[in-house]
């Protein structure tokens, strides 16, 4: 009966949907999709609030100083004056109020730089049949772009849409200049998505049962649904208290979604425990001069005081490892917060650290929906999506209290909610109750502050900052994404995902960084000649950074070709000129594999920066908001992530695997040799088990034999006694629990070889001979030693190999394994 009622208000929602589309004079054909069932309801619709001044109330804050939305400039505009511009409908500009309501062209700054930027992105757009398909099924495409030429960054973000609806604010210092006789806005950077034209901080009371309106029809769980109007009391900053007025505002329960899930909901939000510390409100006023809310934001969440403080390295790793996702379906409803301090001596000095002002890495990740509506978990796999962004900490003007503020970096393929690849602030992504994850998705935002990262390092004339670059080579890749490098549609591929190309574009940051060092002389020079510098000491852990960073992205030092070609022509370097390449295959994606699996990436990145000495936070909001009983949070994984035991095993292989070749790597590997040669030689020979008899009977047969003993024994069995069984140094388990799992894993590594007699029962001989095994216990033990320092498969392979091919063609292991060695009787 249930799925009976859903299916009829599918139709219902189907009905609106078309009438809607209709009337606002969008595509009438537009498929039916999350964002075209979202806009069926007028409280979704930019045109439903009327322009008004802002703040409305005293109590309220704009959410920019430049505030509008994106409208698309028609193919007529664009012939009249060419150029990469858009229109701007003004809702807020402070400094020129005339202006409100108002339409006002946006276009770029005349810099260097920024004529770079979007010369490089600059496509004409013809959809592919692709495009065409994806747009049939559902997912929101530029349609509007379709046969457009020199399509630039701004009119790729004002198009993205089938509706004018790309809510922005304007950042990067925009002036206002009046040219041809009309307000033009030169800004710098890429205008940031926001949701709503206001915020307030409120505490949310309980809900109004005096106001006469229809409830809801739809909503999560059992009928009847719940007001969607609320009294709550403001923040008052005076006191710092919530003694402020209290008002009545509507907070709207959203409509059902494809799947028969919603992406928020308004049910038991007054007992939600991220709302403890109050609720930042984002929305606008309608006509009746309600406030409606469009995003909401756990006051609670951004705080700069930590549920829990973590010191020490060792025990930061193995929270990222272990804890950060543990539990997550039993958090469901929950915002926590860990600080995370390898350098620190106490959680006081470690939360004193950050300040007004400080700027961090955003490492973002969300996972996945279980529960009754749960999404599709292929082989036990939850990818999630992973991004980058930027975090500051600012003195939040209603609180008046330090917090984190947050912009991401979105490169976000095409998708039927209408997620727009480029910058967001957090309510615009997160909190947005229209197509935010925030009461959907479990997420972990990583803010990563190192100060020799963020900070630019100046070197005479030349300025080098790798965060700095980040953001731009995501803000180009973004923009890419938006028009489908021209075909109308990125998707996801194995080379071409949120992960992939985030990383991509830190590895282009990275090269960039590299390749501007490189041909400029004078950097050389002044650090020869300024050794006292502070940016100067700087450089050397700068350099080891980067190159952790680069070894992560590129294992063994195989890189990609079209990240290498991006990163040659994005410089300047590359005969291609400004043609940027796209490859989606899966040649090209096993070339980047450790940045394929959004789980790994950010785990990757973030214990290279702990790594490295960086301070993390942990911001882990578990589907938050309003309760919905049919969903519930699961985390993202690596391969196989949700099979008990097999998960562990797969992440341990993947990382051991990546471990890059290094000094220290090469240098502890020799010392093993050294180690095992040492004992084995003297005691082998001492007591008679090793005798030198070199012998090759048939060379190729040989050559072959040497080629199986690499994979068989020595790959095969280190991946199950050392890979498999022992954590990775990266999970950062306690020294001692480390220990008790080595001792398992070497008595199984003997047992195994005593065992396997009843496989070759000849060489039962020197199988159960206790020299034979009490060599293979020091051998065992120092393999078990090497992949503890190291972690590295390829490590631990290599001696085992070299040490089997000894044995059997140096030291008559070959006739011992036939029964044809000397007398081992006494010995068994």
């Amino acid at each position: 009966m249930r799925q009976l009622i859903r299916r009829s208000r599918w139709v219902l929602l189907g009905a609106i949907v078309a009438l809607t589309l209709s009337m606002t004079g969008a595509r009438a054909d537009m498929p039916e999709s999350n964002y075209a069932l979202a806009q069926a309801a007028p409280f979704n619709q930019v045109t439903t609030y009327p322009i008004t001044a802002l703040p409305s109330s005293a109590t309220y804050r704009p959410v920019g100083n430049w505030v509008g939305r994106l409208m698309l400039p028609s193919v007529e505009d664009y012939a009249a004056e060419p150029g990469d511009w858009a229109w701007l409908e003004v809702w807020h500009s402070p400094a020129n109020p005339e202006l409100l309501g108002q339409t006002v062209k946006v276009a770029w700054k005349d810099a260097p730089l920024l004529k770079s930027y979007v010369e490089a992105v600059t496509r004409d757009v013809t959809f592919s049949d692709r495009a065409y398909k994806f747009w049939e099924g559902g997912t929101i495409v530029p349609i509007r772009l379709d046969g457009r030429q020199n399509v630039g960054p701004l009119q790729s973000l004002a198009g993205a849409r089938p509706n004018d609806d790309v809510t922005v604010k304007l950042v990067g210092d925009p002036v206002l200049t009046e040219e041809n006789g009309q307000p033009v806005v030169r800004v710098g950077l890429e205008p940031v998505q926001v949701t709503g034209r206001e915020y307030g901080l409120v505490q949310v009371l309980e809900p109004d049962a005096s106001v006469e309106a229809p409830l809801p029809e739809v909503c999560p769980g059992e009928s009847p649904c719940p007001t969607e109007y609320f009294k709550v009391r403001h923040f008052n900053s005076a006191t710092k208290e919530f003694t402020g007025p209290e008002e009545t505002i509507r907070i709207p329960q959203q409509p059902m979604l494809k799947g028969d899930r919603f992406f928020s909901t308004i049910r038991e939000l007054t007992d939600s425990p991220a709302g403890s510390e109050g609720w930042y409100v984002y929305g606008s006023r309608d006509e009746a001069g309600v406030f409606t809310v469009q995003a909401l934001e756990p006051r609670k969440l951004m705080q700069l005081n930590p549920d829990e403080v973590i010191l020490g390295e060792k025990a930061g790793r193995n929270y990222l490892d272990r804890q950060n996702w543990r539990d997550t379906p039993a958090r469901k409803g929950l915002a926590q917060k860990v600080l995370v301090s390898p350098t620190a001596e106490s959680a006081e000095g470690a939360i004193a650290a950050w300040q007004v002002g400080d700027y961090a890495l955003l490492i973002h990740l969300f996972g996945g929906i279980g529960g009754e509506n749960q999404e599709f978990t292929p082989a036990g796999t939850v990818t999630g999506h992973f991004a980058y962004g930027l975090a500051q900490v600012v003195e939040e003007p209603i609180a008046q209290e330090p917090q984190f503020q947050i912009n991401y970096q979105q490169i976000y393929t095409h998708n039927g909610g209408a997620i727009i690849a480029g910058t967001h602030d957090w309510a615009s992504y997160t909190g947005d109750m229209q197509r935010g994850w925030l009461g959907q998705r479990p997420l972990s935002d990583i803010v990563v502050k190192l100060d020799y990262f963020i900070e630019d390092l100046q070197l005479g004339d030349t300025t080098l900052s790798l965060f700095r670059e980040l953001l731009i080579q995501a803000q180009i890749i973004a923009a890419r994404y938006r028009t489908g490098d021209g075909a109308g549609v990125t998707a996801i591929s194995p080379a071409t995902s949120c992960v992939q190309d985030s990383n991509q574009a830190l590895f282009i940051a990275i090269e960039q960084i590299r390749l501007q060092a490189q041909q400029d002389p004078n950097i050389q020079a002044y650090i020869e000649a300024n050794p006292n510098d502070p940016d100067v000491q700087k450089i050397e852990q700068f350099a080891a950074l980067a190159t952790d960073l680069r070894q992560s992205l590129a294992p063994y030092g195989v890189v990609r070709p079209d990240w290498q070609s991006n990163a040659e022509t994005l410089a300047g370097v590359n005969a291609r000129g400004n043609e940027l390449a796209t490859r989606s295959g899966l040649l090209a994606g096993i070339f980047s594999w450790r940045s394929m699996m959004p789980r790994w990436g950010q785990d990757d990145i973030a214990f290279i920066f702990l790594k490295n000495g960086a301070d993390l936070w942990f911001l882990r909001p578990n589907q938050v908001g309003g309760y919905d009983p049919t969903i519930a949070p699961i985390p993202p994984t690596a391969l196989f992530g949700l099979i008990p035991g097999v998960s562990r095993v797969a992440l341990r292989l993947a990382r051991s695997f990546a471990v890059p070749i290094s000094g220290a790597l090469v240098g502890y590997t020799l010392l093993a040799l050294a180690a095992i040669a040492a004992v084995t030689l003297s005691y082998g020979r001492q007591s008679g088990l090793l005798r030198p008899q070199f012998r090759v009977d048939n060379p190729l047969k040989a050559v072959l034999n040497l080629v199986k003993l690499f994979f068989v024994p020595a790959l095969l069995e280190e991946i199950i006694f050392r890979v498999s069984l022992l954590p990775h140094p990266t999970e950062g388990v306690p020294t001692l629990r480390w220990l008790a799992w080595a001792a398992l894993s070497l008595g199984l590594f003997v047992l195994y070889h005593v065992g396997f007699s009843w496989l070759r029962p000849k060489a039962s001989g020197v199988l159960h001979d206790r020299r034979f095994l009490l060599l293979a216990s020091w051998i065992g033990l120092v393999l078990t030693t090497l992949y503890g320092l190291t972690g590295s498969m390829l490590a631990v392979t290599v001696v085992h190999w070299l040490v089997v091919v000894s044995w059997l063609y140096g030291f008559g292991g070959l006739a011992q394994l036939q029964g044809k060695g000397p007398d081992i009787a006494a010995n068994a």
